[in-house]
């Protein structure tokens, strides 16, 4: 692609404010975005969090609107749910997916929120969305509960006790089928009968989780699925960051510097736990019995590079020996999530699973472009901006890409493509329309 232009920059606008508008809901003092209006008919944490970034581009009164409503959805017990159910009377849904959500409401607590928590993408979006307003106000309303689900996370969750935090479900990751977590689900991609298994794994898990009553010490114990992920825990190191700064500035400096105290050591934890020398590249650990690495990359593997303490050795060997490896993660369309060299002898029925194939996913194309930038390749993070917006601008707003043809796949006008937006401001600025 010869470079991004002004035209570019307007008709992705363009097209992320349709999509948008399509996915708004506001009803009383509730304000947000559904992911995809007809599929996904609920407030996801994570989702909000992306979508409150290019909200930035659009209407930052509206992005920190989405972000307040998010927020006073925080848990008693201080986690942030990873969904809260729209009222069926109030969704875009058919009536076969409402039906479909009915069926499975027993997956949710009387609130009709999740015990599921999510990564924490929406402190990162806060911090942003505090820069641009500079709204005390609004800043001073979220912080409670903001502080609150990241102390969660950091204390609750630590379930290993080395200062990561755990998961109990794939979904908390938000990276579903990722094939780092195959072994631990007893899922193998090489046999037909599998996909049973992949089919009928989170419903199981749920049900598993529920009967516990969401205890996370006891589930840990009880060793079904307890991983220490990747995308989760370099999210959280960038928001105990974004938060260290946030708490400066409504004044409260011990929870600033206990939040930096945490970002580092959790990023050293990173380091001493998820690293393979060999391989340079992470891998996420699990099983609570025997602890070990999940030896399978994924874009995931990259994410340290996120976190805003990465290595800078360990940097340059994540982006020169696997970014940049066309046998890996450089492909024709980037960035994929799955590297080719990793997928060889996958049955075809894994295509048709979420995050475990051929697929690429703006959120991760964004985050990475962030990282590299911060991490002194500027030209890289440019091309994964020229790439991921060419790609956005031929096949439109879909939930992912195939990484093959850049076909879009499954849900379309699915908004997390409005993250081109953000990219294009960080990476490509000449592209943005002169003021005045």
């Amino acid at each position: 692609m010869a470079g991004l232009t002004t035209r570019d920059w307007d008709r992705l606008k363009a097209e992320t404010a349709r999509v948008y508008a399509a996915n708004e809901v506001e009803a009383g003092d509730a304000y947000f975005h559904m992911p995809n209006a007809h599929f996904y008919p609920s407030l996801f944490a994570w989702d909000s969090g992306f979508q409150a970034v290019a909200m930035c581009h659009l209407d930052p009164v509206k992005a920190a609107r989405e972000l307040a409503t998010l927020f006073a959805q925080v848990a008693p017990d201080g986690h942030m749910p990873h969904e809260v159910l729209l009222p069926p009377a109030a969704s875009r849904a058919s009536l076969a997916r409402n039906f479909t959500r009915w069926l499975v409401q027993w997956e949710y607590d009387s609130r009709r929120a999740s015990h599921l928590v999510d990564p924490p993408t929406y402190v990162c979006a806060a911090e942003q969305v505090y820069e641009l307003t500079g709204d005390r106000r609004w800043l001073e309303s979220v912080w409670e509960n903001l502080r609150r689900c990241l102390d969660y996370l950091a204390d609750e969750r630590d379930l290993f006790g080395d200062g990561l935090v755990t998961i109990l479900h794939p979904w908390e990751a938000g990276t579903d089928l990722s094939p780092q977590f195959f072994e631990a689900l007893g899922v193998d991609p090489r046999r037909d009968l599998s996909v049973i298994d992949a089919t009928l794994y989170a419903i199981r898990l749920y049900r598993f989780c529920n009967r516990r009553g969401w205890d996370p010490t006891l589930l840990f114990d009880e060793n079904r699925f307890a991983i220490e992920d990747l995308t989760v825990n370099c999210i959280t190191v960038r928001a105990l960051l974004c938060a260290s700064r946030l708490a400066s500035e409504v004044g409260d400096e011990l929870t600033a510097s206990n939040f930096r105290s945490r970002a580092r050591s959790m990023a050293d934890a990173i380091d001493r736990i998820c690293w393979d020398e060999g391989a340079g590249c992470y891998f996420p650990r699990w099983n609570a019995a025997q602890p070990r690495l999940s030896r399978v990359k994924t874009a995931a593997s990259l994410l340290p590079l996120f976190t805003g303490l990465c290595d800078a050795g360990r940097a340059t060997r994540l982006v020169k020996e696997h970014l940049l490896d066309p046998d890996e993660f450089a492909g024709e369309y980037v960035v994929p999530f799955n590297p080719e060299d990793e997928l060889a002898g996958f049955r075809p029925w894994v295509e048709k699973k979420l995050w475990a194939a051929h697929c690429i996913w703006i959120n991760f194309n964004w985050m990475l472009a962030i990282g590299l930038a911060e991490n002194g390749f500027e030209e890289e993070a440019r091309r994964v901006t020229e790439s991921t917006a060419e790609l956005v601008g031929r096949e439109g707003f879909w939930e992912y890409y195939d990484s093959r043809t850049g076909e879009g796949r499954r849900m379309r006008d699915f908004t997390w493509p409005g993250l081109v937006l953000d990219m294009i401001a960080r990476h490509c600025p000449e592209a943005l329309p002169t003021e005045g």
